[in-house]
């Protein structure tokens, strides 16, 4: 019996990875694979969103924290939160970040639909590959605006192959909706990054 409840956990868990959707925390080894820096590292990344020493990061679906080590290192006197629906990703953000004597990044459990955080009170907010993820993405992204400052940047990086891939099309008439426009895209054969100012 503890054989076939095991087996269905795990069908569940590889239709989630294969279906639309939240990427389940069970796979969260293969989104920290050393391979997949041929695909985007946290290096390439983090020079793509042009981060400054003092700045407020907000990372939206941080998963295990691939980023966000590269990310915090490079606002030594900024502060990043590491936002997410899974306990057990923040978890091994948590882990992560010990693990690199990280001092400037928190932990926030929640619903990209909603963000529990003060107006006004982020420079930059950026998602990898999880907008397509979020249950209301436009909602999201109206949340994103409330908590940008005046002229802040959101930035979103898609890969091809992901099962919740947005078209560039697509994403950039979803974000200027909600009032962003564009300023600057990396494209390449393997995804983009955007990146937009509030308006």
């Amino acid at each position: 019996m503890k054989m076939i409840s095991a087996f269905n956990r795990w069908k569940d868990v590889f239709k989630r990875l294969a279906g639309r959707g939240i990427y389940p925390h069970e796979l969260a080894l293969l989104l920290d694979t050393s391979l997949r820096k041929f695909i985007l590292s946290p290096v390439a990344f983090v020079d793509r969103i042009h981060l400054s020493n003092n700045l407020s990061v907000l990372e939206i679906g941080s998963g295990p924290g691939y980023f966000s080590v590269e990310v915090a290192n490079r606002i030594p006197g900024g502060k990043l939160v590491l936002f997410d629906i899974q306990h057990e990703m923040l978890l091994r953000c948590s882990g992560k970040l010990l693990k690199n004597n990280i001092q400037n990044a928190f932990l926030l459990r929640g619903n990209a639909g909603y963000l529990p955080i003060i107006s006004e009170s982020f420079d930059v907010v950026y998602l990898v590959t999880v907008l397509g993820e979020v249950t209301n993405p436009e909602n999201c992204l109206i949340e994103i605006n409330r908590i940008l400052k005046g002229g802040g940047m959101l930035s979103i990086s898609e890969m091809r192959g992901d099962s919740d891939f947005l078209s560039m099309e697509d994403l950039n008439k979803l974000v200027a909706s909600v009032g962003f426009e564009m300023f600057e895209k990396h494209i390449s054969k393997k995804g983009f990054t955007i990146n937009y100012k509030k308006i």
